[in-house]
Order: C-alpha cells, then structure tokens, then sequence
C-alpha cells in the first residue's frame, strides 16, 4: 500500500493462556483491581472475532486485483489490527454498562465506597478516577487464539498459568460441581496437553516482556510476590487490592480431598508419564528475552489449521 492506514488508539489487553482450572479466573480478577486493569467475565467472543476476522480477510483476497481487499493491496496485518480497535471500543461500552448496572445511573465515589462495604472481595471499580484503559481475558479458549490475538493487538500481553497435569485432571473431573460437564481423567490430560503446549509456544515466540509465566503454586505459596511480579511485567503500579481476591477459592472443585486417590488412578494411565514429563521439561525453560521466529510460526499454522474447516459462508 502507498497510503498507511492511521491508528487512533493502541489498545494494550491482557490475555490469560493455559488450561482450564489453572486459576484462570482468580487472576482475572485479582489484575481487575488494578485501577488501570478492567476485570471481565470469560468473552469466548473475542477468540471467534480472531477466527472470523481471519477467515473473511481470506475471502477479501482471494482473487487478487478483482477482490477488494487484495485489490488495494491491504494488509492482513491493518485489517486484524482494525478489528482489534472495534473489539476494544465494545469492551469499554460493555464495561461502561456493567458499572451502570452495578453502581447506579450515576457513578460516583459514595456509591463505589457503599458497594465497597458489601461482603465481597471483588469489584468492578474501586475508584471513580481510576482509568481502566485495559482489560484483562481470561477465556481458557485464548490458548488456541494466540497468534490470531497477537494480531488484532499488537501491544497485548499474554500471563500462561501453568499448573500441574494431574491436578488440571482432577479438577475437570469434578467440574460437574460448577455446573460443567466433567471430563474423565484421560481426556483431562488432553485437554491440558493441547492448552499448555500452545501456551509454551507462546513463551518461545514473544519471550518474557509479552509473557509472563505464572506458576499456579505460587497463588497460595506467595501471593503478595506473585502480584508485586506481575504488576511489573505489566508496567502497573502495585496494589494491595489485589491481594484481596486471593484470600478466597473461587470455582473450587476440591482437588486437595482427591489429590491421593486421583494420584493412584493416574499412575494407571499408560501416557500420564509423558504428561508430568512434559510439564516438567516446559517448568525447567521460562520465558526469557529471545523470541523464536519458528515457534511463532507454529503458532500461526495451528491457528490457520483450526479456521481452515470453519468457513463463514
């Protein structure tokens, strides 16, 4: 293109990667009390707005000068980065909304102070001047989305909650008890596998300014750190605040009462070392400076794969 398309806004959201029932949800919500962080329920949205965007910027190219897009030689680089403006400008109206609904016709500091008294350990907003200019998503579905999100926004940060397998699978198991459907033991492991690997894909492809590795043990071991770590990865001031969701279990499928008798049921399973084995070998390499061109390619072609049978017309 001659002419360059001219962006108003860089929106810089924040991506949780990994399994399910790696605390997904209590890190979205303890960076949501960040002043600058909105705290968002999982959007799955986003994730398919990634796909469609992909698969129609396809379809607008696909006949080079008699296509439109091809025709004035766009990008798919401007056009996932346009769709990524449009999603943020609905996040921010949809968020707009959630505070109106919660606080009142009129948001002030009285009504945030009264919500406040009330017993509970999560808020929308803590402050009438705190700006939450950015989002955190903690949809588990991100972990397939990466690159395609990397995409639309250019400036996000991903935070890959890594837990241990076999405590992924016992807590899926008994995600009946939330109101999901359960998965037996096995399929937990797959499930886990096929998030976790993506997830260390993205370590290697972005390195450790785009994504910070959470150790799911560090939750409960040290939370005060972990959060003092994360808000520096994020270049976000440190609040106690967030702190405060951590003194509860939320989503909580009781894997500490089946812990031992889940651990015999594993070790039945003919693959469950080549599971541990694999958390094991991506526990012992964080992410560190360096990027790897060829994981972020494997990144995109898992991606592309996954739209290539999902055709919008």
């Amino acid at each position: 293109m001659k002419t360059k398309p001219i962006f108003k806004i860089t929106p810089r959201p924040i991506f949780i990667i990994g399994s399910p029932r790696s605390g997904t949800s209590i890190t979205t919500w303890f960076l949501g009390q960040l002043a600058n962080v909105q705290p968002m329920p999982e959007t799955s949205w986003i994730a398919t707005m990634a796909a469609g965007g992909y698969v129609s910027f396809g379809y607008g190219s696909s006949r080079g000068r008699f296509s439109h897009l091809s025709n004035a030689g766009y990008e798919l680089g401007y056009f996932m980065q346009r769709i990524g403006e449009s999603v943020d400008a609905i996040v921010h109206d949809c968020f707009k909304e959630r505070c109106h609904r919660h606080f009142g016709s009129k948001v002030s500091q009285a009504a945030l102070d009264a919500a406040r008294d009330k017993p509970t350990e999560f808020h929308l907003l803590r402050n009438i001047d705190d700006p939450k200019q950015r989002w955190v998503d903690g949809t588990p579905m991100n972990s397939h989305f990466i690159w395609a999100l990397a995409q639309m926004f250019p400036a996000a940060q991903f935070i890959h909650n890594l837990r241990h397998p076999s405590d992924v699978a016992t807590s899926l198991e008994g995600f009946d008890k939330l109101g999901q459907t359960s998965f037996a033991l096995e399929d937990g492991l797959a499930m886990w596998a096929s998030h976790t690997k993506s997830a260390a894909l993205a370590e290697r492809a972005f390195g450790q300014d785009k994504v910070f590795r959470l150790d799911f043990a560090r939750i409960t071991n040290e939370p005060e750190k972990l959060v003092r770590d994360v808000c520096a990865f994020l270049d976000e001031p440190y609040t106690p605040d967030c702190l405060i969701p951590l003194s509860k279990r939320i989503n909580s499928s009781d894997v500490d009462d089946r812990r031992k008798e889940n651990g015999e049921r594993l070790a039945q399973i003919e693959s469950y070392p080549d599971y541990v084995n694999l958390f094991e070998d991506i526990f012992r390499q964080p992410p560190t400076s360096d990027w790897d061109p060829a994981a972020l390619e494997t990144l995109r072609e898992q991606f592309v794969e996954y739209c290539r049978h999902r055709p919008l017309l």
